[in-house]
């Protein structure tokens, strides 16, 4: 990797995490304050969380518009956005205020999302790509925790949207980092079209199965816990916490294993354990055990998130690439509104091992989808 990339590569890392840090801000203060400072209900707090996850369904739309513009411009405008989120939200006054700052901030961070695996991407070769990834990955986990610190110092003497607004100067002093990118010295061809191409299959494919697999971890891993194992909110804490640190180091790790023996054989063998994380939760009755997965999981999450995002930067040209990154995130988006809708009714008609079953058999088919990758690309 020449000078020029090592640079931008550099900015572009510090800019990652000086944002993860803002945006953890929101991740961890923005449920408490809907409800504590706004009173809203079950119902109202539903269809925020349920904002929330628009800008994703309809990535594509924004990909389509934004691809018009330089990379660097786009992610500086998506940081302009967070930014504009949280400052709105430190003034919000209502419901329906809530639900527009809402739609504001989650569309920057999509954006944000989206071109930062773009760039990682360009700024990457097929060589050290993934281990990248497994930095990107350990950085943003370092930047949560961090951003979770802060938060709690914060909470000793300032309101929740003070707190808000204090992540807003922390997200613009990014900024300055990103504008130092100098992208696109040799001008390269756009693609302003979007194309579902039969090629890229594989990448809808896997990028469907590793939703699924991580939305039954999300959210019935976590529902177990809460429910069936009545576990309280301070440990709930220390186990994300846990996730947190081990995710620093072990990040970087996943990147080089994926390196090493191959993002197909990696993604293959990292759904063969999850199944059996799967049956785990679906039959051990202790909690321990539970809680032991339950880390593990979130660590196994780590290779669907760098293997993946490796793979489509294989798979994809890059003139084509965001506009991919954008169906794979309608894609994802579709999952994380059907899954839990879907197996909260198993989950209640038929108790809470069905949905881990059921998760098991995704895993399956991930795993041979994995490992059959090289295969799916001949045929598509």
């Amino acid at each position: 990797m020449d000078n020029h990339k090592n640079k931008n590569l550099s900015y572009l890392l510090l800019s990652i995490f000086i944002v993860s840090i803002s945006i953890s801000f929101f991740q961890v203060t923005y449920k408490n304050y809907i409800v504590e400072d706004f009173f809203v209900t079950t119902f109202q707090f539903a269809i925020i969380d349920a904002i929330k996850e628009i800008p994703g369904l309809i990535a594509i739309s924004f990909i389509l518009i934004a691809i018009r513009f330089r990379e660097r411009n786009v992610l500086i405008f998506s940081i302009f956005l967070i930014g504009l989120g949280l400052l709105l939200y430190s003034l919000a006054s209502g419901f329906w205020g809530l639900i527009i700052y809402t739609f504001i901030f989650s569309t920057g961070t999509h954006l944000f999302f989206i071109y930062r695996d773009y760039l990682i991407t360009d700024l990457t070769t097929e060589v050290n790509r993934s281990t990248i990834f497994g930095y990107v990955a350990s950085l943003g986990a370092g930047a949560g925790l961090l951003g979770m610190l802060l938060v709690w110092i914060l909470n000793q003497k300032f309101e929740t949207n003070v707190i808000l607004f204090i992540g807003l100067p922390i997200a613009l002093i990014s900024i300055v980092f990103f504008k130092k990118l100098n992208m696109n010295k040799n001008k390269r061809t756009r693609n302003n079209n979007l194309y579902l191409r039969k090629v890229y299959f594989p990448y809808y494919l896997l990028t469907t199965l590793s939703a699924t697999r991580e939305m039954i971890f999300i959210t019935f891993a976590t529902l177990l816990l809460i429910i069936k194992f009545e576990t309280s909110l301070s440990t709930m804490v220390l186990l994300y916490s846990l996730h947190g640190i081990i995710a620093v180091f072990t990040r970087p790790y996943i990147g080089k294993v994926i390196k090493k023996i191959g993002i197909g054989h990696a993604l293959s063998l990292n759904y063969i354990i999850v199944t059996f994380i799967f049956l785990g939760y679906a039959y051990i009755e202790h909690i321990w055990f539970i809680y032991i997965l339950f880390v593990l999981d979130d660590v196994f999450v780590g290779f669907d998130d760098i293997g993946i995002s490796t793979y489509v930067g294989k798979l994809v040209p890059r003139e084509e690439l965001s506009t991919t990154l954008a169906v794979g995130s309608t894609l994802s988006h579709v999952i994380a509104v059907t899954i839990p809708i879907v197996g909260s009714f198993i989950w209640l008609v038929l108790g809470s091992t069905l949905p881990f079953l059921l998760g098991c058999l995704v895993t399956m088919f991930a795993a041979i989808a994995s490992f059959r990758m090289n295969t799916l690309n001949k045929i598509y």
